[in-house]
């Protein structure tokens, strides 16, 4: 996992952290004038089995961090990525201002390429396999996470 910088005006401040796993709309706290945001895709579903054979895990959602200069009381539209249905790409979380985090890709969709390799070992909300004739999982809905000092 990547370190976010503690912005200089943060010293001596508390830092207090949220996360965000619905609604459309974040109000920045008064006093708070940055923030660190971290925004998680939505999980891939996993395919299902077939013939004997164990499906495919969806991969898990893109994990994405950025710092933003806030102003209190200001409104910031956001969007929750949500899991992918079995064999189904998970969708992209944004915060207006932010990097915008990728969903993970479905069992079939491309589990097992670049992107999906890269974020294999994050966990983050992929679907798992189907085993033999069962169906694959449902991936997990992304989130968001937001830090700010007061």
């Amino acid at each position: 996992m990547a370190i976010q910088q503690i912005p200089a005006a943060a010293a001596g401040k508390t830092m207090f952290r949220t996360m965000l796993t619905s609604g459309t709309s974040y109000t920045v706290p008064t006093g708070a004038t940055y923030l660190n945001i971290t925004t998680i895709g939505g999980g891939g579903g996993g395919s299902a089995g077939g013939g004997g054979y164990n499906g495919n895990d969806g991969t898990g959602g893109v994990v994405a961090y950025s710092t933003l200069t806030a102003t209190s009381g200001a409104s910031i539209v956001y969007a929750i990525g949500a899991g992918g249905a079995a064999n189904s790409d998970g969708g992209t979380t944004t915060f207006t201002g932010a990097t915008s985090a990728a969903g993970g890709k479905g069992g079939n969709n491309g589990g097992v390429t670049a992107i999906g390799m890269l974020n294999a070992a994050n966990n983050m909300g992929r679907g798992g396999s189907g085993n033999g004739s069962v169906g694959g999982g449902t991936g997990a809905s992304g989130s968001i996470i937001v830090e700010y000092w007061l």
